[in-house]
């Protein structure tokens, strides 16, 4: 469902009038930038969950841990690139490590610790999902030209200090 909630330039020219550092354009494009993410977003995890009834959280897991190859990855750097608690990340791992998807394993390098890595199956599970993942992503970015993605990329980039 698409949502229509940018204001038009005139409403905002109106609150312009309140507090003259608004910028018309700013609010515009920043509000444009969510909803077109939001769209986009929502239309991959419909897939997602359709066809290989993945959560958002669980798929954001499966590639970070992806990612980390046979060495496998902390927990609690874990929870931190997928963006939840350390608590919804050991729930996760368990019910992945139920479903033959990850294993957990001792650190090399202090025993205490644990790491959490993808088992052959969750590799090929990711091999299976991520090449038509990838190509539906690539099909959402079509109606803009190669260089303009990567002037949108390095736009994107600048926006987020890198």
């Amino acid at each position: 469902m698409k949502r229509e909630m940018i204001p038009t330039w005139e409403e905002l020219e109106y609150h312009k009038t309140i507090i003259p550092e608004i910028d018309p354009a700013s609010v515009i494009a920043m509000l444009g930038i969510k909803a077109v993410g939001e769209e986009i977003q929502q239309s991959i995890l419909d897939v997602l969950q359709r066809e290989y009834h993945l959560s958002e959280g669980k798929f954001c897991t499966l590639i970070v841990l992806h990612q980390h190859g046979k060495e496998g990855v902390a927990p609690s750097v874990l929870a931190r690139k997928v963006g939840v608690t350390r608590a919804t990340i050991s729930n996760m791992l368990q019910r992945m490590e139920r479903d033959g998807l990850v294993v957990m394993k001792p650190a090399e390098t202090d025993g205490r610790s644990k790491l959490a890595v993808m088992t052959e199956q969750g590799r090929a599970f990711m091999e299976e999902i991520l090449p038509p993942h990838y190509l539906r992503v690539t099909r959402l970015m079509e109606k803009l030209t190669e260089a303009e993605q990567k002037e949108l990329i390095r736009l994107l980039r600048k926006m987020a200090g890198d």
